[in-house]
């Protein structure tokens, strides 16, 4: 179902055999030279993402945060205040990206910005409540997918599942 109620096209039958399967692509294709163990995990990966959208958990527009916005979030609200220098390496940003997305959340509520105690001239970022209540509309989200897998697999599955999820997680 849609968020609106109405079955999307199709039935909303989204699978891995339905995903995009490379025929025709080129050389230059980044998809092009995927390996089919590669191709089958990346066809299933899109598929549960494509599922989740069409059972509208739009986690961005739920939590009103938008992509580097939700990753600056959860850092923040994981690791209390830490200087905007921790941040950019920790996120991989130049200096002035990081700035501009600071300055959104700032404007929205989300972020403040203390005087670093360390060193005055920087300035250290913390989570407002605001940003700690975006955080928890998206574990909301999420919680639609793990709903889905506890009625999908049996507990020594989920333990399984979590397992291997968290050993993804961990090597990014």
């Amino acid at each position: 179902m849609t968020p609106n109620g109405q079955q999307p096209p199709g039935g909303g039958a989204i699978s891995p055999a339905s995903a995009p399967t490379g025929t025709g692509l080129s050389q230059d294709d980044p998809l092009a030279n995927v390996p089919p163990r590669h191709r089958a995990l990346l066809e299933v990966i899109v598929a549960v993402s494509l599922r989740l959208r069409l059972r509208g958990v739009d986690l961005e527009s739920s939590t009103g945060l938008a992509g580097r916005e939700l990753d600056l979030v959860a850092l923040l609200t994981s690791s209390g205040p830490t200087s905007v220098k921790s941040l950019v390496a920790d996120l991989g940003l130049p200096r002035s990206t990081m700035t501009a997305i600071v300055d959104r959340l700032q404007e929205r509520g989300l972020v403040n910005r203390h005087p670093n105690p360390q060193d005055r001239r920087s300035v250290v970022l913390e989570a407002t409540p605001m940003a700690h209540e975006a955080l928890r509309k998206y574990h909301i989200g999420m919680k639609s997918l793990v709903d889905h897998v506890a009625k999908t697999l049996t507990d020594e599955e989920i333990d399984e599942y979590t397992r291997i999820t968290r050993k993804v997680a961990t090597g990014f």
